[in-house]
């Protein structure tokens, strides 16, 4: 499986793969079995990102998260 998207997104997976991996796992069997095959999830700064699986190429893809509210 490819990790692939924002490269500080991948930064923030790496973080909680170190800090938390039954997390980590969690995300992804969220995003592979969700009906809207994504799970979301808080970084290290409070930013909120996407992770997306992709299920014809066997990708999960990392984006910034758009429906999370802009901050002041």
């Amino acid at each position: 499986m490819n990790l692939i998207g924002n490269a500080v997104g991948l930064k923030e997976l790496k973080i909680i793969k170190e800090e938390r991996k039954d997390f980590l796992r969690f995300l992804i069997t969220e995003a592979k079995t969700s009906f809207g095959r994504s799970a979301t999830f808080k970084g290290s700064d409070g930013r909120t990102w996407l992770l997306r699986y992709h299920g014809q190429r066997n990708e999960l893809e990392v984006q910034l998260n758009e429906e999370e509210p802009e901050r002041l």
